[in-house]
């Protein structure tokens, strides 16, 4: 399974769906050129070109645009899709309407390159929609012991190459404003996540939140304080932003 539970009943189903809304609701699709960075299964992009949006979807990974693509094909919508490094983007300058990247910045190793890109390519008053995993996220204080039984050599480090990077609030909206983008909204998500867990050693976890919980909570409690400065510690944290 890939990182997208498209699966109801998994942990994370709420959450994505919810991005998923938020993102759509920023703005009217239809007619706008759209790029959509690291679009995997073709979540967004799908979506976006089902609302009338002229989208290209860009993935450096076949078999994500092979996924993305039956997706279209089975919801009847057009995307151009291409092979592509994030950090090197194919397209010329002003190229689009609007570009987002959603849960990628994370896995590039110059996030500043990223969205340097994604400024370059979006036309003057376009909108950049970004999305990160938030390094100081409530969510994240399982893996505390984790940390700390590395660091008296209790437990072995991870012998594969790193593919994950995390970000504050204030790193985040930096790396937009460096690019010469104007953010306009902050909005995060996940206070309390039900995928959370509290690791006791390196095999054994329990959950960090009951999911009756984290999902009550996420459903009826959350939408009144994801723009306040509760969002610097949410697990998920948006950016919408412009170019001059």
């Amino acid at each position: 399974r890939w990182w997208f539970a498209e699966d109801p009943t998994h942990t994370l189903y709420p959450h994505f769906a919810e991005q998923l809304r938020w993102v759509l609701a920023q703005q009217d699709g239809r007619g706008q050129r759209v790029l959509d960075i690291s679009t995997g299964k073709g979540r967004f992009a799908v979506n976006l070109a089902a609302q009338g949006a002229d989208v290209t979807a860009l993935d450096i990974a076949p078999q994500m645009l092979a996924l993305a693509q039956q997706a279209a094909d089975e919801h009847g919508v057009g995307v151009q899709f291409v092979q592509a490094d994030a950090e090197q983007l194919p397209f010329a300058d002003a190229a689009f309407d609007t570009v987002l990247c959603m849960e990628a910045i994370m896995h590039v190793p110059h996030p500043q390159r990223l969205v340097d890109e994604m400024a370059r390519v979006t036309r003057p008053g376009g909108a950049v929609m970004l999305s990160m995993t938030n390094r100081w996220r409530i969510n994240a204080l399982g893996e505390a012991p984790g940390a700390l039984y590395r660091r008296l050599g209790l437990a072995q480090r991870p012998s594969t190459p790193r593919y994950m990077w995390h970000y504050s609030v204030p790193q985040f909206t930096r790396f937009l404003r460096q690019a010469g983008l104007t953010v306009q909204r902050l909005h995060g998500q996940g206070l309390f996540q039900a995928n959370a867990r509290l690791w006791l050693s390196s095999d054994i976890s329990i959950p960090l939140f009951p999911r009756w919980f984290a999902d009550a909570f996420f459903a009826h409690v959350e939408p009144f304080l994801r723009e306040t400065p509760l969002r610097q510690v949410m697990g998920t944290v948006m950016a919408v932003a412009y170019r001059h």
